[in-house]
């Protein structure tokens, strides 16, 4: 009796064993292909043209800006759309962080809110300011609010 339970027990180890290996491989995608919202939908990644279309719309509705105004911004996202893309293109391709390009990043940020503050009136840069500095915070709570991997160990010791 001994025997057959041990058989049995031995078998069955055996089968479980065997078909614990058989689960799918995860595969790692590009990061191109990380376009999945939360919801489970794919995400499309728009055209320079359509992006640069939707900033000029909403900062238009936001800051109250003519026509004028409108193109010239449109022109300028259109312009840092291209940019950014380009850059994107060449950080994938480039694998270690390089300081020359960020200094480049950083003179086109630079320029870009040069051209910003030319288009703008005073009044309306300055509550564009107000804004992105309230974005900055209100992004910096939320990473604060999350638990990074140096924390959840403290909790475990």
């Amino acid at each position: 009796m001994k025997k057959l339970i041990l058989m049995l027990s031995m078998g069955v180890l055996v089968a479980g064993s065997s078909f614990a290996q058989d689960g799918p491989q995860k595969v790692r995608k590009e990061r191109s292909e990380h376009h999945v919202r939360k919801d489970g939908q794919e995400r499309v990644r728009k055209s320079p043209e359509e992006r640069a279309a939707k900033r000029t719309e909403m900062m238009a509705k936001k800051y109250d800006l003519n026509k004028s105004q409108q193109s010239k911004l449109q022109a300028l996202f259109l312009k840092q759309s291209n940019e950014m893309a380009a850059q994107r293109s060449n950080r994938l391709e480039a694998t270690q962080k390089d300081p020359a390009q960020r200094q480049a990043r950083k003179a086109q940020h630079e320029q870009y809110n040069n051209e910003l503050k030319k288009i703008l009136s005073k009044k309306k840069y300055a509550q564009f300011e107000a804004d992105r500095k309230e974005m900055k915070e209100k992004q910096a709570s939320k990473r604060g609010q999350r638990q990074g991997r140096g924390q959840r160990q403290l909790e475990k010791s």
